[in-house]
C-alpha cells in the first residue's frame, strides 16, 4: 500500500508525529488549522490519508521554546500548580499535559508533589525544557540513591538538604525541598548556615548542623527519643487491637477515639511515610504498656 492509499487513526498520528490526541481533536475542528480532512470513519473512530497528515507537519516547523530570562532566574524550587506550568509553556489549556502523560508516557516530567493536586519544581520544568525529546519516549534519568546518615556522628557537622532530607525520611532531596518551601515541616528552623561555594550563584546551600536535624526527627517521630531504648518494641493499631481483645484496628482506634482507652491517649510514637510532611500515618504503642494494661483490664475488679 502506498503513503496516497494508507490510512492512519488517532493513535497512529500520536504515535508516529509526536503529538497528542487532543491537540489532534482541537486541529481537526477548527477549519484554519490546515489539518487534513477526515477521509474514512468507522463508527466513531476517525481516519486520515497519511500523506496527507505527513505534509502537515512537515510545514510544521520545529520551534524550539526559549524560556524568558525572568523564568530562569526566578527561584528553581518553587512549585507551580499544572495551570501554572500550562501558562509557563505558552499551552491554553492544561489538557497538553493530560495528553502527554495518557498518550507519551515518561515524555513529560512526573510532579515533584501530589498532595493537593500535582505540582511541578520551576527547576524540573526549566530543565525539561531545555533538554525536551522529540518524536518517541523520553528515557528518564534513575533516581540518586539517598546516602546513609547516622544520628550519632559529630552533632556540630553540618548537612545538606541529601543528607537532612535522608534523616527526616524523605525519599529524596527533591520531595525534601518541595515539603519545605510550602511550609509542611514547621519543626526545622531556618538554615545554621548558607554555604556558598566558589563561583556559583545565589545566596548558597543551606545548610543545618547534625543535632538541629536529629532533634526535628525525634519530634516528629522519624527517630526514637533520645530517652528510649531504640530496641523496645513499638506496635501499630493492629497490634494493639489484638493484645487488648478488640476485633479490629478500627474498632480498637474508634474506642480510642471516644475516649474509653484514657491510658492510651498519648501514643509512645509515630509512624510516618517518606514526605508525609509531619502527618503521622500510625500511632504507635510500646508492647510492654499495652501488655500491662490488657492485664489490669482482664484482673477482677
Amino acid at each position: 500500500m502506498s503513503s496516497a492509499d494508507r490510512l492512519v487513526d488517532t493513535a497512529q498520528i500520536v504515535s508516529e508525529f509526536g503529538t497528542s490526541k487532543p491537540r489532534i481533536s482541537d486541529w481537526s475542528n477548527n477549519p484554519d488549522s490546515g489539518f487534513p480532512a477526515v477521509a474514512h470513519t468507522e463508527g466513531r473512530k476517525r481516519f486520515w490519508r497519511h500523506d496527507e497528515v505527513a505534509a502537515f507537519f512537515a510545514q510544521r516547523a520545529p520551534k524550539k521554546r526559549a524560556l524568558p530570562a525572568a523564568v530562569l532566574e526566578a527561584d528553581q524550587d518553587e512549585l507551580l500548580t499544572k495551570r501554572e506550568v500550562a501558562q509557563l509553556l505558552g499551552y491554553t489549556r492544561t489538557s497538553t499535559i493530560d495528553g502527554y502523560f495518557r498518550d507519551r508516557p515518561g515524555y513529560f516530567p512526573k510532579p515533584d508533589e501530589d498532595v493537593d493536586g500535582p505540582m511541578w519544581r520551576r527547576g524540573t520544568i526549566v530543565a525539561w525544557v531545555a533538554s525536551r525529546p522529540g518524536k518517541g519516549r523520553r528515557s528518564s534519568a534513575p533516581a540518586a540513591e539517598r546516602p546513609e546518615v547516622s544520628a550519632d556522628g559529630d552533632p556540630d557537622e553540618l548537612l545538606g538538604t541529601a543528607e537532612v532530607a535522608a534523616l527526616l525520611g524523605y525519599g529524596s532531596p527533591a520531595s525534601f525541598s518541595s515539603a519545605l518551601y510550602q511550609g509542611r515541616i514547621p519543626e526545622l528552623p531556618e538554615p545554621d548556615a548558607q554555604v556558598k561555594e566558589e563561583g556559583s550563584r545565589g545566596p548558597g546551600r543551606k545548610k543545618w548542623r547534625r543535632a538541629t536535624v536529629v532533634a526535628v526527627a525525634r519530634k516528629r517521630g522519624v527517630l526514637p527519643p533520645a530517652d528510649q531504648d531504640e530496641n523496645e518494641d513499638l506496635v501499630g493499631a493492629a497490634e494493639a487491637a489484638r493484645i487488648l481483645g478488640y476485633g479490629s484496628a478500627d474498632s480498637f482506634i474508634s474506642a480510642l477515639g471516644h475516649g474509653l482507652l484514657p491510658d492510651l491517649e498519648q501514643p509512645d510514637g509515630y509512624e510516618y511515610r517518606r514526605g508525609s510532611g509531619g502527618r503521622p500515618r500510625q500511632q504507635r504503642w510500646k508492647r510492654s504498656r499495652l501488655e500491662d494494661l490488657a492485664s489490669r483490664r482482664s484482673s477482677p475488679s
